[in-house]
């Protein structure tokens, strides 16, 4: 499909949710294609926003949305986590229950963007890229010694940089609080093995994403607030650390 502003051809396009237009990359973010429909949404977000008088009433008129590319998307994304989850044992017989906390880490994490940014009023959606395919692909390679889970992102069109730190430090946080759980449980339950690994992945799902490079969360919360971002990598770090013993 040609993109409605540059007619580039997509083979997985992205549709706006308030023009339902197609467009690439490029110019899926409305304010990037002068979407014709965003006002009428901002007003009633505003209008909503007015009459809300506190933050759990605003929770409670919150719409979590998904839309069928998206779906599509996650499912690709789940698929390939699943499989370097696999992987770890050579794709012979693995515990459910390690499978299903090795898989949440991945979508908790991304969810966790993407709950944040509509609260906030944003379109959030989450889309896989090339790159990250091919690269988490190969790591459902059995003998491959390193694992990096990184099939695709949350996409916001977030303008206030406050707002859209706090969207990307709210996934992170998710796995370290998630880890700091599984190390404490492996304590209450020392011959439970998975639950040890829930700690090391999601340690090294945190350390990862902090990373403060390229499009990483750790880039823009290091952009937001340096001291978070530091508070954030030596809580990573440390938990990273712990969990090996």
């Amino acid at each position: 499909m040609k993109c409605e502003i540059c007619e580039r051809e997509e083979n997985i396009p992205f549709r706006c949710n308030y023009c339902n237009k197609v467009f690439c990359n490029l110019h899926r973010i409305p304010m990037n294609h002068s979407c014709v429909s965003i006002k009428e949404y901002v007003d009633k977000k505003n209008m909503i926003h007015n009459n809300t008088k506190n933050s759990s009433l605003k929770i409670a008129i919150l719409k979590i949305k998904f839309s069928k590319i998206e779906i599509f998307h996650l499912l690709v994304a789940t698929i390939l986590v699943t499989a370097v989850g696999l992987s770890l044992n050579n794709y012979r017989r693995i515990a459910l229950e390690f499978l299903i906390i090795f898989v949440s880490a991945f979508l908790v994490h991304e969810m966790a963007h993407k709950l944040l940014a509509q609260f906030y009023g944003s379109w959030a959606e989450f889309r896989t890229n090339l790159y990250g395919l091919v690269v988490t692909g190969i790591s459902a390679i059995p003998f491959i010694p390193f694992k990096f889970i990184a099939p695709g992102a949350v996409m916001v069109d977030l303008a206030d940089r406050s707002k859209f730190g706090r969207v990307a430090f709210v996934g992170p946080l998710t796995n370290l609080v998630m880890g700091f759980m599984f190390w404490l449980l492996t304590y209450q339950f020392p011959s439970v093995g998975y639950l040890y690994i829930g700690a090391v992945f999601n340690s090294w799902i945190a350390l990862f994403n902090l990373l403060p490079f390229g499009n990483l969360d750790g880039q823009k919360i290091f952009s937001w607030n340096k001291i978070v971002w530091i508070l954030m990598i030596l809580s990573s770090m440390g938990l990273f650390v712990i969990s090996q013993k």
